[in-house]
Order: C-alpha cells, then sequence, then structure tokens
C-alpha cells in the first residue's frame, strides 16, 4: 500500500500524504505502520532543516482513524497494546529533531487532528471544506493517539475540555482563536503564505510561540473547580448514560501535572476500555447509518433534482413559522401565506426569536441575521405563488381544507412546481386524489421544534415522481436536516410507532399507576423526556387527533384510551400551550395536575421492567410491522429516524439494535404474554416470529 509521497528540497523535507485507491486519508494501522518506518529513516536523514506534513486529497488532511478498525476492537488488553503502538508512532513526529508542521487544507479530525497536534506547528486555511476537531466521543471513545494530553497543553484545560467532551467541529479561523493552529490564511494565498510561515519557524520562531495561549487563571490555579462545573454539566446532559464523557473527564483529572508519557499510558487505558463496550458499537453503527443517509437520493429510479429558489409556505402556526426560519437559512426567497395579516407579527416574532439565539451563540452577525430575515415576505392573498418553485402547506390537519387548497394551488403555480404537505398522518396519495398533477404532490413532515428537530419524513404517495422526491430530499438536505423517505400509511413512521407508546402508557395509568412515575422511569431508560410530558409538549389536542387517524386506519389494537379521550374532550386540557395537560406547566416549573390524576381511582404497584416492557415492546412490534410492510428502506434507517424524530437514546443504539439486544426470542415471548394478558395490540409481528424462529437479527 502507498500512502504517500515524499521529497526534500533544499533542507524542506515534504511528506504528503495520499492513501491510493481511496478519496480521503485514512490514520488506519496500516498506513501508521508505514509510516512509523518513515519516521525512522527520516530520523537517519541528514541535511533536513524542516518537515512539511501536507495532503494532495482534496478538502481532506485526514479524515480519522479507521473506524472499522474500532468497531472491530473486542479485546480491552488488545486494543491497549494497538492504541500504545499507535502512540508511540505518531509521538515519533514530535521526537523528530528539526522543527515539524502540519499543512491543514480540509479536514483534520480525529487521528488526524492527533497528528498535527504532534507536530510543532500548524498553519490552516480558510478553505470552507477544513475541519478540525476532535469528535470521539460521538462514537462511545475518546481520543487515543496523544490528543487529550497534546490538546491540553495547547490551548489549557478548559478549552480542551470543552473541544473533546462536545466533539466539537471548527473552521480553521475558529481553530487559530482558539489555538488548536497557529495561523489560518485564505487558500488562494496558501502557497506564498506557507512558504512565509515556514520561514518565520526557521528564523523567528518566538514570534509564533509568543501568540500561543496557555490557559485561563482557573485552568492553572484553580483546575478542580473547572473539573467540578465540567462534571456537573456533562452529568445534567448525558445523565450518566455515556461512559466516554465521564471516562474523558476522570483522565484529565488522573494526568492534571502528570508527565506526557504517563498520560499517554493512561489515556490508551481508558480508550481501550471503552472501545470494548456495546455503546461505542451502538454509536458506531449510528455513524455508519448516518453516513450511509447523507448518500441517499432518495429513490431508486435515476431524477435529478430541481432547484428550488423559491418556496412559499401555506400557515404561519408554530410549524409555518418554523419552517419559514428553516428555509430562511438557506438565503432563500421564502413567502408566507396567512389568512390575516395580523398572524405575520407573531410569526416574525417566532423566526426572529430563533436567530436571536444564533446571534448570542455568535454563529451569525446581526447583520447577516437582517439579511436572512428580509428574504422573508408574506401575504393574505396567492400573489407570488405563480413564479415559486415549491409551496408548502403547513394548515390544519382536515382533509377538505387541504383538497381545496391544492385546487387553489394547482390553477395559480407553475405544472412543474412542487407542491408538498406537511401533514403527520393522513395519507398523501388519498390527499392527492383530485389533484390534476399528482406526480408534484408530497409529504414533507417536519418536527418540531423545527428548528432542534433533525428529521424530515419525506413521503411519497402512489402517483409521486421520482424527481420530485429527490428535489425535496436534495432541499432538506441543503436546510441542513437528515429526509428519510417512508411509505405512505396513516402516521407514516414516527408517529405510527410513538402514539401506540403514549397510548400504551396512558393504559398504564388507567390501570393505577403513577405517572410521574411513569415518566420518570422512562427518562431512566435514556428517553430525553416521558411519555406524559412528551403528550403535553406535542399538544393533546394534536396528540389526540393523530390517535384518532391510527386508530381508525388500524383498528381496536391503536384504539384511543378512554383517558385520553376524557382529558382531551371532556376537561379540554391541551398540554403545555395551554398551561395545563397531565402537568400544570409554569414559567419556572412543572407539577401533577390533580384533577387529572383524580381520574383514576384504583392504585397498582407497578414493576418498573412491566412498565418498560410495555413502552418499548408495543413501539419494536410496530417498528416490526412497518420493515415487514416496506415503510422504511431498512432497520438502520428506522432506528435513524426514531433517534432524530423521537430522541430514542442513542447509546442503545436505535429501537431495533435494542430489540437484537434483548434477543428476538425473548421479545417474541414476552409479546406473547403481554398479548394474553393485555390484548391483540400485543400479538407479535410476523416479522418477529420469522425473525425469531430462524435465530435471525435485525444486525449482523
Amino acid at each position: 500500500m502507498k500512502a504517500f509521497t515524499y521529497e526534500l528540497k533544499e533542507g524542506i523535507a515534504t511528506l504528503c500524504l495520499d492513501l491510493e485507491d481511496s478519496v480521503v486519508n485514512i490514520l488506519s494501522f496500516e498506513v501508521l505502520e508505514i509510516l512509523d518506518a518513515k519516521l525512522d529513516e527520516l530520523h537517519q536523514t541528514k541535511g533536513i532543516k524542516l518537515l512539511k506534513i501536507t495532503s494532495a486529497k482534496e478538502g481532506i488532511f485526514i479524515a480519522g482513524a479507521n473506524i472499522s478498525e474500532i468497531e472491530g476492537l473486542r479485546d480491552e488488553q488488545e486494543a491497549y497494546e494497538l492504541v500504545r503502538k499507535g502512540q508511540r508512532i505518531i509521538s515519533k513526529i514530535s521526537d523528530l529533531s528539526f522543527p515539524t508542521v502540519a499543512i491543514i487544507n480540509g479536514a483534520c479530525l480525529g487521528g488526524g487532528l492527533e497528528l498535527a497536534l504532534a507536530c510543532d506547528y500548524r498553519l490552516a486555511t480558510e478553505n470552507p471544506k477544513t475541519k478540525i476537531g476532535l469528535p470521539e466521543v460521538n462514537l462511545g471513545v475518546l481520543p487515543g493517539f496523544g490528543g487529550t494530553q497534546r490538546l491540553r497543553k495547547l490551548t489549557g484545560l478548559s478549552k480542551a475540555l470543552e473541544l473533546i467532551l462536545g466533539g466539537k467541529i471548527l473552521n480553521g479561523k475558529k481553530a487559530e482563536k482558539l489555538g488548536l493552529v497557529d495561523a489560518c490564511v485564505p487558500v488562494g494565498y496558501l502557497e506564498f503564505k506557507e512558504k512565509a510561515f515556514i520561514d518565520m519557524i526557521l528564523n523567528s520562531p518566538d514570534k509564533i510561540l509568543a501568540k500561543r495561549k496557555t490557559g485561563s487563571f482557573m485552568d492553572r490555579y484553580l483546575p478542580s473547580i473547572v473539573f467540578s462545573y465540567a462534571r456537573k454539566n456533562v452529568m445534567a446532559k448525558t445523565k450518566g448514560k455515556y461512559p466516554a464523557a465521564i471516562s474523558i473527564l476522570d483522565l484529565f483529572e488522573k494526568t492534571e501535572g502528570k508527565d506526557l508519557q504517563i498520560g499517554l499510558d493512561l489515556e490508551a487505558k481508558a480508550f481501550s476500555k471503552l472501545a470494548v463496550t456495546d455503546i461505542s458499537k451502538n454509536l458506531i453503527g449510528l455513524f455508519y447509518s448516518s453516513e450511509a443517509l447523507k448518500k441517499e437520493s432518495g429513490t431508486k429510479r435515476k431524477a435529478n433534482p430541481i432547484l428550488i429558489n423559491m418556496i412559499n409556505v401555506i400557515g404561519a402556526g408554530v410549524m409555518g413559522a418554523g419552517i419559514v426560519f428553516q428555509f430562511s437559512k438557506l438565503d432563500k426567497l421564502v413567502r408566507m401565506k396567512l389568512r390575516r395579516y395580523e398572524q405575520a407579527g407573531e410569526a416574525m416574532k417566532s423566526v426572529a426569536k430563533v436567530y436571536e439565539g444564533f446571534i448570542k451563540r455568535r454563529r451569525l452577525t446581526k447583520a447577516e441575521v437582517g439579511q436572512k430575515l428580509a428574504h422573508i415576505s408574506y401575504t393574505t392573498e396567492f400573489n407570488g405563488f405563480s413564479h415559486c418553485d415549491l409551496a408548502l402547506e403547513a394548515i390544519v390537519e382536515n382533509t377538505e381544507a387541504k383538497q381545496e387548497l391544492y385546487a387553489q394551488l394547482e390553477e395559480i403555480m407553475d405544472e412543474k412546481a412542487i407542491i408538498a404537505s406537511n401533514t403527520s398522518s393522513l395519507s398523501i396519495s388519498m390527499l392527492s386524489e383530485k389533484m390534476q398533477h399528482p406526480e408534484r404532490f408530497i409529504g414533507m413532515h417536519f418536527f418540531n421544534p423545527v428548528p432542534r428537530m433533525p428529521l424530515v419524513e419525506i413521503i411519497a404517495g402512489k402517483k409521486t415522481s421520482a424527481k420530485t422526491i429527490a428535489t425535496v430530499v436534495a432541499l432538506a438536505k441543503e436546510a441542513g436536516k437528515t429526509p428519510i423517505v417512508v411509505g405512505d400509511c396513516a402516521g407514516f413512521l414516527i408517529n405510527r410507532i410513538l402514539l401506540p407508546y403514549i397510548n400504551e402508557a396512558v393504559r398504564m395509568f388507567e390501570e393505577g399507576a403513577d405517572y410521574e412515575r411513569i415518566d420518570k422511569i422512562i427518562t431512566d431508560f435514556g428517553m430525553p423526556i416521558g411519555p406524559f410530558v412528551l403528550a403535553d409538549e406535542v399538544g393533546l389536542d394534536v396528540g389526540y387527533k393523530v390517535a384518532k387517524v391510527l386508530e381508525d386506519a388500524y383498528g381496536d389494537r391503536m384504539k384511543v384510551s378512554n383517558i385520553l379521550d376524557r382529558v382531551y374532550h371532556q376537561m379540554n386540557l391541551l398540554g403545555k400551550k395551554a398551561g395545563k395537560g397531565f402537568y400544570i406547566h409554569t414559567a419556572k416549573k412543572r407539577e401533577v395536575n390533580d384533577a387529572v390524576k383524580a381520574l383514576v381511582f384504583s392504585k397498582r404497584a407497578f414493576d418498573e421492567q412491566e412498565i418498560i416492557d410495555r413502552a418499548m415492546l408495543i413501539m419494536i412490534n410496530e417498528a416490526a410491522m412497518c420493515l415487514e410492510e416496506g415503510i422504511v428502506d431498512n432497520a438502520q434507517y428506522l432506528d435513524m429516524a426514531m433517534i432524530m424524530g423521537t430522541g430514542f437514546p442513542p447509546f442503545r443504539g436505535g429501537l431495533l439494535r435494542y430489540a437484537d439486544s434483548l434477543g428476538l426470542d425473548s421479545v417474541v415471548i414476552s409479546l406473547k404474554a403481554l398479548e394474553k394478558n393485555h390484548g391483540l395490540r400485543f400479538k407479535p409481528a410476523k416479522l418477529l416470529v420469522s425473525m425469531a424462529k430462524n435465530k435471525e437479527t435485525f444486525y449482523h
């Protein structure tokens, strides 16, 4: 294998990384072996004034370590020995007798940054593809090639913890500001600036070193306070479910003030313990699924997406305003169709509030936000619709109202323009029955709150064209969302799986369980919020209407619980937006609504595992039915959808990977027992029964 080219010219040695038969440079153990031999050779070579490490790959320095090698680690001692070997090889860079500099003009992540950190100097570019960071925590591990130790010495404790615990990825300018790189230059001037930087290294290195930061006062004199604050934040965010973050903190504390070699050994031990855990394997599996989704066009039929420049959004409610924000970020022309002009103020206020957060976090300037807001216009008529490329409706979930709107849009819009619906449960094929051009109609279901939720369900009707699918998939990606194409059925994918879970939780309350305890048990399991808090957040009116759509479509197995019916219809509770639902919501706290609690007189002690089983197994069963019916392409995409759309805990790898961990035979046995006690809604899906019988799993 060829991993790089080498040149020595006028005392400047250039090691140009260029992994053969690959579009990216990866720091695999095989590449490290080749690098090891070359570094030994360089150590013996005379006449070298400086070593420059660069890359021949477009937009890539080193993308990171070989993730499949991390995934393949099963033995802790073997992992430790491999990582220690990698550390020793990379340390040979810093042990060279002449200065070394990494020229970073592209992605420099994970092991790639660890190699760059072993160099004496780092020069980055303003290339948009220059991304610098240590994202290993997202894979359930920590940097294992010296990253934890060298980064702290370079940036100080607080910034090192912030970068590694957050898995943050920075552009060149931000990396320079934080001290990860010594300089950041315009990519067009790289050759000239690189030469000047090398001259400075050789002739005036103190000028570069003087700019380096040594950490804050707290870092140097009160590290215990830094650790205490960081640990508090980590536990608040992870609830102790993600051991990598805790391990990173433990490692930094153990190595505070220690020699580099001691630190490297402790880093290798910490890495090897994490790398063999199921949590790391689960998170790596999700990484692969995420990468696969990025390559999806949404259709197996060949189709080129249409370029979308102008988007009209019909509806100025919470969802409509959120969608307007999402598209305005792209600097596209966005027009809101309102029922009355008074709605514009509230909608624009909602959009501006999200942008205020961007300004506070310094992701955008006030001027940039002003430009984006200037792209938004509004109307109570249909003027401007004849010029738009896509119209997306986010109006009330009423079939007749939607179909009437589509008829109006078809009269006004160009026949090649796309009409999309943000419906959360109504069949796309049914909604398009009266349309003249159903091939241009599609479901584009965003989740609330739109600015934060990454998932968009793309739902094609029976007559939706491949070009329409490809276009909205491309648009969703452009908007920074993850689109997943799902089948056209009641509830689509997420609501079809999620509503039975909420309904089952309410049924357990009907049977005498304390619903506040149910919420706690489910959040302890790993869900971000419990089913009753979720019902309040979504809105009891919205949830009830979707639940009724599912009951109408699937019959008794999705029959809406009596309590949900009474809470919405008799008590007129709407949830958080109105201040009352299962809980009383105020600005500062959330308390159980005693009026709802009083609806159930009987009390029954529920075992914690029974609550988890009934809540999770009903979702697993429905998910298996969705796979069986072809509602989603595969288990990987279903799991990604559940994580992004419901917050299913990533450390468990997804709903169906969790099913695998239980054993599908055990899942079927448990479902049969629940069916016997609670009825047909727990009847095991045919796919589950078949897979259990054949000893198959969703993941191999």
